[in-house]
């Protein structure tokens, strides 16, 4: 592991109560005496860089814990694009090949959701950079890191905490939303679900579910169906050479197995059975090849298979072209008692809308995937859940920041996110009891399509990202506005992103005299028919990527935006438009997806903002 320096390091655990338990590392011991409630902890002196070192505990049995490095440990915590795995990032490949890094450490907390604090993660281990450890590790944080050691030369650690598709107020205690008028209405949601969704989230659920006789049906519909996987010989495997499997790893209290009989009482079903909750995965998949690579299945129209059973699933499809989550696939289907016939048809599957978007090619599948749920399908996780489940247990153990990439899920409220993000920040520093410590956004980069001059989402979330650094202390801003992809919630460019997180960082945690950040909104200037805007952080001078600055818009009293010419005079940038002959706002890249070139000439890129504060798309969601 690495442990924090600088700092008192908190060591603590569990024995016999009264048992007498003493705490050794890098030559300092201390001894404490186990309470009834069985728990102990001891605090040893702050120490400097180094290792390795060997941590001794010694109580009614002794344990050590070798190769103990001493250096700096950030969190890193956020939804899918922090979990994006450096394998699948641009130049990840490269980079795995020299990931051998004996003082870069990893610690990956498991997913977990609980309804009160948690005194420890659901069991897992450090690991020692190295190639087969970084190519599954998140690559937002593996740059960041890996920049950090190159400059600083000691241990850095690195502990993820992050769940995909997760919003802010899972992450977030209950007490900071209730006592927010802004954000009371998401407790209140939560106050008026379902009894048995608020049981689920709590303690979790039975589920099982039997398939039998999956049968691939031809375009043709005089041509009759084709066996694709019956299980009456007792095995899993399908017609075109694969098999099916399943991943007990993430829901690892169910099983799968072959039951006798199957459906009309004879041969086998395979059936999947067991306790999910809402960190639980139940994936049931057959690779329709053995060493994974695609079929054609271009001649069939779609599947057919029977099922029975207490709980619902969903069916996807899985082909080489989607590399994230979102595979085309049916809606939630329930189950009932008796067995029952299922067809689906390829061409009424779907994606989810929120990732790569990619057409559907029966000519490229590499298999099918059943994801099992319980009776209620996948019920809304609770907020705090992730909180209270990966947040709390690690606040015992002393950091030297946070790096954060979340957003996406609350875009469509994103002014109430301007409330949020800053309330999820205080609680979290209320927990360490650290101070206000580093807290490093990733804002929002470039996606989807919206109108040019029209209201959008995403642009409000950043704009909430951009206020949250300028109004809470030690809040940093990592622009990301140039490297997303219009098409792709999961864009592939994360050394930039690891970059400028680890830039803020050295810039400010650290001191060093670099420029740290992209130019920063900081006030405009109404000068006759133009508007003159200043900037933060213009380093060595503005830029524009292009021949002019791109990317304004300007507008009168009527509210209307028009496209602006701008023009850089030293800090500032100057904003006019032929149609507004009597401007008062000026927005720069106000879009989902917008074209934008502005930068300072350390190549850092100025954020999206606006001088206006009129009511947005998201002013009124809560």
């Amino acid at each position: 592991m690495v442990l924090q320096r600088g700092v008192p390091v908190a060591v603590w655990g569990w024995a016999a109560p009264g048992e007498t338990v003493a705490v050794s590392l890098a030559g300092k011991t201390r001894q404490t005496v186990t309470d009834d409630d069985s728990h102990w902890k001891v605090t040893l002196s702050p120490l400097s860089p180094g290792g390795p070192f060997v941590l001794q505990v010694k109580g009614s049995v002794t344990i050590l814990i070798k190769d103990v490095l001493i250096g700096d440990v950030w969190v890193a915590s956020g939804q899918s694009n922090m979990t994006y795995a450096l394998s699948n990032a641009v130049g990840g490949t490269q980079e795995i090949s020299k990931a051998n890094d004996s003082e870069l450490r990893f610690f990956t907390v498991p997913k977990n959701i609980a309804m009160a604090p948690q005194p420890d993660t659901v069991p897992a281990s450090w690991e020692i950079c190295s190639p087969d450890a970084a190519k599954s590790f998140s690559a937002v944080a593996y740059f960041f890191a890996r920049d950090l050691r190159r400059s600083l030369g000691i241990p850095v650690g690195v502990i993820l905490s992050a769940w995909p598709g997760t919003v802010a107020e899972e992450w977030t205690g209950l007490d900071a939303l209730r006592s927010d008028p802004v954000l009371q209405p998401i407790a209140a949601r939560w106050d008026s679900t379902l009894p048995e969704t608020r049981l689920f989230a709590e303690h979790g659920g039975e589920m099982s579910l039997e398939f039998d006789d999956f049968e691939l049906l031809p375009i043709d519909p005089l041509a009759p169906a084709v066996s694709f996987s019956d299980f009456d010989a007792g095995t899993a495997i399908v017609s075109t050479g694969g098999t099916w499997s399943y991943s007990w790893t993430t829901a690892q209290q169910t099983k799968f197995e072959l039951t006798a009989p199957g459906r009309e009482g004879k041969g086998y079903a395979a059936k999947i059975s067991g306790w999910l909750n809402g960190a639980s995965e139940s994936r049931w998949g057959a690779m329709l090849h053995a060493d994974d690579s695609p079929a054609d299945l271009s001649a069939y129209s779609g599947i057919r298979f029977w099922v029975r059973g207490n709980g619902s699933f969903v069916f996807r499809t899985l082909q080489s072209t989607i590399y994230d989550w979102d595979d085309y696939s049916t809606a939630i289907l329930h189950v009932t008692p008796e067995w029952r016939e299922v067809t689906i048809l390829f061409k009424d599957l779907k994606q989810a809308g929120w990732g790569v978007e990619e057409p559907f090619t029966a000519n490229q599948l590499t298999g099918f995937v059943v994801q099992c749920f319980t009776e209620l399908g996948d019920p809304p996780r609770p907020p705090s859940g992730l909180r209270e489940a990966m947040i709390a247990p690690l606040q015992n153990f002393r950091i030297r920041g946070v790096i954060w990439y979340q957003g996406e899920g609350n875009t469509p409220r994103a002014y109430q996110y301007s409330s949020l993000l800053p309330a999820m920040i205080r609680d979290w520093r209320e927990g360490w009891q650290e101070g206000e410590f580093p807290f490093l956004l990733v804002q929002l980069p470039n996606q989807g399509r919206s109108e040019e001059f029209g209201d959008s989402w995403w642009a409000e979330l950043r704009e909430a990202q951009l206020l949250t650094s300028m109004k809470t202390r030690n809040v940093g801003l990592a622009v990301s506005i140039d490297v997303g992809d219009t098409g792709n919630l999961h864009p592939p460019r994360k050394e930039e992103i690891g970059q400028r997180l680890a830039l803020w960082a050295l810039g400010t945690t650290y001191g060093k005299a670099i420029e740290y950040s992209g130019p920063l909104y900081a006030g405009m200037n109404i000068q006759g028919s133009e508007i003159r805007i200043r900037f933060l952080h213009t380093g060595a001078g503005l830029a524009a990527h292009g021949e002019a600055p791109q990317g304004f818009t300007i507008a009168g009293a009527d509210r209307k935006f028009h496209r602006a010419v701008a023009r850089i005079e030293g800090n500032s940038v100057v904003v006019s438009s032929g149609e507004v002959a009597a401007p008062i706002a000026v927005r720069y890249a106000w879009g989902d997806s917008p074209l934008c070139n502005l930068y300072n000439k350390e190549g850092l890129p100025a954020s999206p903002f606006r001088t206006d504060d009129w009511p947005g798309a998201t002013f009124t969601k809560r």
